[in-house]
Formats: C-alpha cells, sequence, structure tokens
C-alpha cells in the first residue's frame, strides 16, 4: 500500500525561511496513522499583518519556542528517505529548502507529489483545486492554515485520488497522472510538475540551487 508524509508550512512574512508552523500527517499502508505540528520561532521573528490574517499566528506566540534548526534533529527523521506530499508543493519545498538553506543544514534526500497538481488532472472541471474547496467537497474537515490540519487534508486528498486510480505505489503516480515527481537530495533539487525531459529538469534545478544558497552568503 502507499505511503508518505503530507507537509504543510506557516510562514511568518513572505520569506520563505519565515516559518513558524510545520504540521505533518504520516501515511502507512494507505492509512493516516501520525499527525504532528510543531511552533517555530523564525530567526528575527518578524511577522507581517497580512500572513497574521491568514494564519492566525504572532510573533508572541512563538517567542519562547525554538528555531528551525533545533527542531529539525527530530523532523528530519519523517523526511530522510521518505515519499513527501504537500498542497501547492512549490510552496511548501521552497520553504523547507530556504530554511534549511538558512541554517545550513544539508537537505534531506526524499521524492515528492504535489496533491494540488494530481487533484487537477484527477478531477475535472472544478471551480477551485484549493485545500479548502476540496476539503469541503470530499466532506474532509479542516481547520485551514493550522499547518496539522491542512497536512492531514493534503493526506486524504491524494489518498483519494490514488485509490480512485487504484494506486498503490507513490512512484506510479507521475506516471498516472502525467506528472513529473520532484526529488530533493544532498546538492540540489527536481521540482514537482509536467514531465519534462531530464537534462532540462536537471539544468532547472542547478540554477535555482544556485539561487537558494547564494541569497544567504
Amino acid at each position: 500500500m502507499i505511503n508518505f508524509v503530507a507537509l504543510d508550512f506557516e510562514t511568518a512574512n513572505h520569506h520563505r525561511e519565515s516559518i513558524c508552523e510545520m504540521g505533518i500527517a504520516v501515511v502507512e499502508d494507505g492509512q493516516i496513522t501520525e499527525t504532528r505540528s510543531w511552533r517555530i520561532r523564525p530567526r528575527h521573528n518578524w511577522f507581517h499583518y497580512g500572513n497574521i490574517r491568514v494564519h492566525g499566528i504572532t510573533a508572541d506566540d512563538v517567542a519562547e519556542e525554538p528555531e528551525f534548526d533545533s527542531i529539525w534533529s527530530e523532523a528530519k527523521a519523517y523526511f530522510e528517505h521518505a515519499n513527501v506530499v504537500a498542497h501547492n508543493a512549490s510552496f511548501d519545498m521552497s520553504c523547507l529548502r530556504h530554511v534549511l538553506a538558512q541554517y545550513e543544514l544539508a537537505f534531506p534526500s526524499l521524492s515528492y507529489a504535489c496533491s494540488l497538481q494530481v487533484a487537477r488532472r484527477a478531477w475535472f472541471g472544478y471551480r477551485s483545486y484549493g485545500l479548502s474547496a476540496l476539503s469541503q467537497r470530499f466532506s474532509i474537515a479542516l481547520n485551514h492554515h493550522a499547518a496539522e490540519s491542512d497536512a492531514i487534508a493534503c493526506a486524504h486528498i491524494l489518498l483519494r485520488a490514488c485509490e480512485e486510480k487504484h494506486l498503490t505505489n507513490f512512484a506510479d503516480i507521475g506516471p498516472a497522472f502525467g506528472l513529473q515527481m520532484g526529488r530533493l537530495y544532498h546538492a540540489g533539487y527536481v521540482p514537482a510538475g509536467k514531465l519534462k525531459s531530464p537534462k532540462a529538469s536537471q539544468a532547472k534545478s542547478d540554477r535555482a540551487q544556485s539561487s537558494i544558497r547564494s541569497s544567504f552568503r
């Protein structure tokens, strides 16, 4: 049966490394077996009012919480050599890459998929494929923008799409939905998205990785 870790981040401001909450939902053999969340103090603990309006977390709420590098020693076990899923994975995986680079932490080795991209190919004609709209459509309980709840909803959405395609292997998601699976590895990453040639994907990965590293020098 399918195994993966659904992931969601909330951020304090427009900087991707400003993570203030992380939530996960662990799926084993097609069932959610564990969920967790961490409140995190961003390095500068500066919150934009627009972000506060979305998730309700403030600088005071995380003033006594650990920074990301402290919680990563515990959390990284969920990600190393794992399959990871996020709804709009380009955002969440960018947050992960940027915060790891900020603290000069090694990237874990993992494969990932975007449940938003999967949903758009699994169900045609919906007005919205956002997490809230899909959760309402499929009667998934959701406290939107609470990271753990968002991760749980993401897991349910991907499981539903896989069940309808009779998929039991994470690696089959890409071919089944015409998508390229994303990868994160020590030297860089390959984004999830439409199927592309390996040469083009690697070139984009190398350019993006160079940009991330240089931004923290």
